[in-house]
């Protein structure tokens, strides 16, 4: 039995796609097929469901998966790492991040590590939506936290100063003139919210948490798109320090009476039962440093 060919199935199931596996293994999909086939004949069970629509499992193909799947994954890592050099790391590093952190502080802090190691690839995905680590083949994430997943590890980086803010004429015309906000107020003001029905975290003065929920006047889950609504004067906004900054006069601060707003920390996130290359955790120490935020703590 070839281990290649199981690598291939493997690819295959976890795509459901034979051109998806065929993209992700750097093998021609009329190679992939044949090289399933012959997984098949070899074990003498049928392992995927083929229509002209999707592939999917049979019991026999699944539990393969089961036991198969995570055995690939701790060779390819063990590999990965007796291959790597440690003052050199080379291969491919692929990694995710939100798209406006990931724009502002992951992008450059990679970039300068691409440029410190030319034998490393870097392939970096910016998306707001969570992502599979390992079924789309993630070797690093930097997730806002909480990180909820028990099959991922993840790693505090920093913690991130959040605000409000609205523009100078929304504060004039609806807040009257005011930039303190009381707390019941905000169920009444006008704000932009990353999601429905989301709530904001605010810190009381003996440290305790609460949890408020504004009133709901446009949702979007893209903090640059939501600054920008704010600057336009469609309702406070909820945003990083740094991001705020960046509008100038464009944006008003505002408080709210006895409270602050509760800052965001930064996650590096991986796959728990894969062992880290050298590539990835270097490349993990060299956003910490890099990449940290201004006021990040």
């Amino acid at each position: 039995m070839s281990l290649e060919d199981v690598r291939i199935f493997v690819a295959v199931a976890r795509h459901s796609s034979f051109v998806e596996a065929a993209r992700r293994t750097g093998v021609p999909t009329s190679t992939v097929s044949r090289r399933v086939a012959q997984l098949e004949e070899t074990l003498g069970a049928r392992l995927l469901q083929r229509t002209s629509r999707r592939v999917g499992l049979t019991h026999e193909g699944a539990r393969l998966l089961e036991r198969a799947g995570p055995l690939l994954d701790e060779l390819t890592s063990v590999l990965d790492k007796a291959a790597d050099r440690e003052d050199e790391p080379s291969g491919r590093l692929r990694v995710t991040a939100p798209v406006m952190t990931g724009a502002q502080r992951i992008a450059p802090a990679l970039f300068s590590f691409a440029a410190r190691y030319p034998r490393l690839t870097v392939e970096l995905a910016l998306t707001n939506s969570v992502v599979d680590l390992v079924e789309e083949g993630i070797d690093l994430a930097f997730r806002a936290g909480p990180v909820q997943d028990g099959d991922l590890v993840a790693r505090r980086l920093w913690s991130i100063p959040f605000a409000l803010a609205a523009s100078p004429v929304f504060v004039r015309q609806v807040l009257k003139g005011r930039t303190q906000l009381e707390r019941g107020s905000l169920g009444s003001v006008p704000a932009i919210v990353g999601q429905p029905g989301g709530t904001w975290r605010f810190r009381r003065r003996d440290g305790s948490i609460e949890e408020l929920r504004p009133y709901e006047r446009l949702c979007v889950n893209d903090p640059q798109v939501a600054i920008a609504a704010a600057v336009q004067g469609l309702g406070v906004v909820r945003a990083a320090d740094e991001a705020i900054e960046q509008q100038g006069k464009a944006l008003v601060r505002l408080t709210v009476a006895g409270r602050t707003v509760e800052p965001r920390d930064m996650f590096a996130v991986y796959p728990s039962r894969r062992l880290l290359s050298s590539r990835v955790r270097l490349a993990l120490d060299w956003v910490m440093e890099h990449g940290r935020p201004k006021g990040g703590s």
